[in-house]
């Protein structure tokens, strides 16, 4: 049996979910929305693939983009660019209405702006929104963004009207904006600034955390927990029950837990240390967690030669999931202060104890990495297939680390091989990365009930 496999209980309740949200995607914005445009199903991925590859490039380099905030970003842009689709697709329907505070008539009507083609507006509007979200970059990340746009505005200029591609730059510059005015309702619109809030207070007490792997730095984003989710959700999935208690007897709960992180960490192999160094991607300088799993699904609308629409819908679906389930793992954090194993293994069991990841200066539980990659595999199975077989090839031009491609006969199998990995790197304890796999999972159910 699986070291952590899915009851069947949550899929069957993601099954119901998926049929809620195929029964909710009507046609109110169909491809007959627009007179002389391009028909969405003859264009191809290119475009939205292209832009995601850069935005990953641009997380890297960004300072502040730790992994809440660089899921909020993910969010709002693969929104942005569904919301510039939609009303070209015919069997979709806007977010407007649906989202948390995102109102009907937010967005603009592409009628008003007579002939247009999707791909220039779609290339404006990531334009204008990777500016915004990334203009605490480098200077030469903005460059790459400049070069992206221009690359794609040369061979449009080459390809339509004039009149055409003004009316799409038009287009896709208002719906960046009006979808900008939206993300700035969540009141995070730098974030990236204060990731480590000076004036927070820890609370006090016998077996507290605290950030002592990161004696440096402040708890991270402490209030990340309060952030307007896109979903409404169940208490099932933003509440958890309580961790163990805290103890030092050698006889208690959590000491058993500890003693399992402990020996699994001692006893890893080359092939183990392999594992945990390809899902190290909690720290910031990294593509974060949200970012891999939108890798592979870019990876995927490759392999499968995917047409622009259900592409852009994957990519939205996937990272505001993605985003709420990030809001709900550290609002648990927040809430209970677990002690990291690596603190509790060093003081109460074996002072030479080193894990094999670095922590985030984040209480322990529940598990972030775990919420998130739960909640993407529920997304990645509604779109591609429960049982898709595919390949991981996120990693494999890096030189810092092994990243040779890895191959999974399935979605869950990824999932189980990161939660393995979060247990052999020493970072978390078994409860929490169980606890967190719920929470993706319920997370990932609301999402899909509000479709």
């Amino acid at each position: 049996m699986r070291l952590f496999q899915l009851t069947t209980r949550f899929a069957m309740a993601a099954a119901a979910g998926l049929m809620i949200f195929t029964s909710c995607v009507k046609t109110e914005n169909s491809s007959d929305a627009l007179t002389g445009g391009q028909e969405m199903k003859s264009l191809k991925s290119n475009m939205a693939n292209e832009w995601m590859n850069l935005s990953f490039e641009l997380t890297k380099k960004t300072p502040g983009f730790t992994s809440p905030v660089a899921a909020r970003t993910y969010a709002y842009l693969t929104l942005g660019m569904y919301e510039v689709l939609v009303p070209g697709m015919d069997g979709y329907s806007s977010m407007q209405g649906k989202f948390q505070g995102f109102n009907r008539g937010s967005m603009k009507n592409p009628r008003t702006y007579g002939e247009i083609s999707w791909n220039a507006s779609l290339n404006e509007a990531m334009y204008q929104m990777s500016k915004r979200f990334y203009q605490n970059s480098t200077p030469s990340a903005i460059a790459e963004i400049e070069k992206l746009y221009n690359k794609n505005l040369a061979e449009f200029s080459s390809t339509m009207s004039a009149e055409v591609l003004d009316h799409s730059r038009q287009y896709g510059n208002d719906q960046a904006k009006a979808l900008l005015a939206y993300a700035e309702t969540d009141q995070q619109s730098e974030a990236y600034l204060n990731n480590y809030p000076s004036g927070y207070l820890l609370p006090k007490g016998e077996g507290i955390w605290s950030p002592s792997v990161n004696p440096h730095k402040r708890p991270l984003q402490p209030y990340w927990g309060n952030v307007r989710t896109f979903a409404r959700h169940s208490p099932a999935g933003l509440e958890m029950v309580s961790p163990p208690e805290f103890s030092e007897e050698t006889s208690s709960v959590l000491y058993a837990y500890a003693l399992e992180v402990r020996n699994k960490v001692e006893n890893v192999t080359r092939q183990d240390e392999v594992l945990v160094n390809f899902w190290n991607d909690d720290q910031e300088g990294t593509i974060t967690p949200a970012g891999h799993m939108l890798a592979i699904m870019n990876q995927i609308n490759v392999v499968q030669d995917r047409d622009l629409g259900s592409a852009v819908f994957g990519y939205m679906k996937l990272a505001t999931t993605m985003h709420d389930a990030t809001v709900a793992a550290w609002k648990t954090k927040y809430t209970y202060y677990t002690m990291r194993p690596e603190t509790y293994i060093r003081k109460y069991i074996d002072g030479q104890f080193l894990s094999l990841s670095n922590a985030t200066a984040t209480p322990e539980y529940s598990s972030g990495q775990a919420a998130v990659v739960s909640a993407a595999v529920e997304v990645l199975g509604s779109v591609f297939g429960y049982s898709y077989a595919f390949t991981d090839r996120t990693y494999e031009d890096r030189k810092d680390i092994d990243g040779s491609p890895r191959s999974y006969p399935s979605f869950q199998d990824l999932a189980d091989e990161v939660l393995n990995a979060n247990l052999l790197g020493g970072i978390h304890y078994r409860f929490s990365l169980e606890a967190g796999q719920k929470q993706g999972i319920e997370i990932a159910k609301d999402f899909n009930a509000i479709r």
